[in-house]
């Protein structure tokens, strides 16, 4: 009774605590000892928690909070594990109060405890019993299949009407999305994203850090909106993973083109034009085409007219004169240029949004900052050379030609 008791007292002092201070975590203070139970029922399937193995046990939550308030949650945790807990209970209280974005990564915390303990088959029962009351059933299944997969194809058949995480690995050139650094074959860092969720895992053999904290190997984290990741001494930002999730989608990838004067002045040009030297297209990787032959190299290759060159944002361009074109600069200059979009001729719909979760390959993502979500769809007759835009959702006018468009315009 005393353990109950001073629990609950604890937990009172931490809510009085948490509704002072500023947070980035979704849930309000009040559901933090509820989440916190649901993670000690999992940590403890397999027993007494060892000390140093709480950390691993509260998960994201690390570093969600600073360390004082942390402190405070670390001793709800050990007081958890000596109480009984009703999961049926905690998942009927979660179910109706928390969005999908935060069930998804409780779905990714609770997997990453049964996961450590061996994936032993009543804990993955209860895994599925617990994420199906939460109403997550076939996210569920999707989490268990992506994150104890190592295959990076990730060739798979997900549940109709499911929403899978998407995933964008970075890590050794032949073996990963995205080259990073010095990585060997089998080391990667692979991250997850549902919505405007980011989740990280470090499956390489360093530590990394991650909102100033270490990331160690096997371990994961959230990664927020303006917040980066250190790699050894490269540094990966929360938006260029959100652009590399949308490469991978391939949704309307910037580029721009290089025009290079006789006395070697380079000019950027956001559309081709007869002086246009390089066309510089950014994915997954960097390609870079040369229109015309120029007195430059790009990893060690010559830029003579139609060589195509497969590069990273760490390359250079080296010209003759010993100047220098960062990639990385010029994607940062695409991306503020906006771009104009080539529709193919064997697609004939598309969608058009700010938001990357509503749209398909080839589709077209608007540039970020815009509030609220604007869906639109546009409808191709090339043999006509006409076109009709829809608006499916928006709240803010759509002009067709100064026109206000109601629903659908031409």
């Amino acid at each position: 009774m005393r353990t109950v008791s001073l629990a609950r007292s604890a937990a009172r002092h931490l809510l009085r605590r948490l509704q002072r201070k500023p947070r980035t975590v979704i849930e309000g203070p009040n559901l933090l000892p509820t989440l916190i139970k649901v993670l000690a029922t999992f940590a403890k399937a397999d027993g007494e928690l060892l000390e140093e193995e709480i950390d691993s046990g509260l998960g994201f939550l690390r570093y969600d909070y600073p360390d004082a308030v942390y402190s405070e949650l670390r001793q709800l945790f050990r007081d958890a594990l000596h109480e009984k807990q009703d999961l049926n209970e905690m998942a009927q209280k979660l179910a109706d109060r928390l969005g999908d974005e935060r069930k998804i990564l409780l779905g990714v915390q609770l997997y990453d405890l049964i996961a450590k303990a061996g994936l032993k088959q009543d804990q993955v029962i209860a895994y599925y019993s617990f994420m199906s009351q939460l109403g997550m059933a076939a996210q569920a299944i999707d989490i268990v299949y992506q994150l104890n997969s190592d295959v990076q194809s990730e060739v798979a058949i997900y549940q109709a009407g499911a929403s899978p995480l998407e995933m964008v690995s970075f890590g050794h050139p032949d073996h990963a999305d995205v080259a990073l650094g010095d990585f060997a074959p089998e080391e990667r860092l692979n991250a997850y994203r549902y919505g405007d969720l980011v989740i990280l895992k470090n499956l390489s053999g360093r530590n990394l850090v991650v909102q100033g904290r270490t990331l160690k190997p096997g371990d994961f984290a959230r990664l927020y909106n303006g917040q980066r990741v250190l790699i050894d001494d490269q540094v990966l930002a929360y938006s260029d993973i959100f652009f590399y999730f949308n490469a991978k989608k391939n949704v309307t990838l910037p580029e721009l083109f290089v025009a290079v004067s006789g006395a070697d002045e380079v000019r950027l040009e956001k559309n081709r034009s007869r002086d246009s030297c390089l066309q510089v297209t950014f994915g997954l990787r960097v390609r870079v085409r040369a229109l015309k032959n120029v007195d430059a190299v790009l990893r060690g290759i010559r830029l003579n007219q139609r060589i195509e060159v497969s590069a990273t944002l760490e390359d250079k361009i080296l010209f003759h004169d010993d100047s220098e074109l960062d990639l990385g600069d010029l994607r940062r200059r695409a991306r503020s240029y906006g771009g104009r979009f080539q529709l193919k001729t064997s697609k004939n719909e598309y969608l058009v949004s700010n938001n990357p979760g509503l749209l398909q390959e080839d589709d077209i993502l608007l540039a970020p900052g815009t509030g609220g979500d604007v869906l639109l769809k546009i409808s191709c007759d090339y043999d006509r050379r006409e076109g009709r835009l829809e608006v499916l959702q928006s709240d803010r006018p759509i002009l067709v030609r100064g026109v206000p468009v109601r629903n659908s315009a031409p």
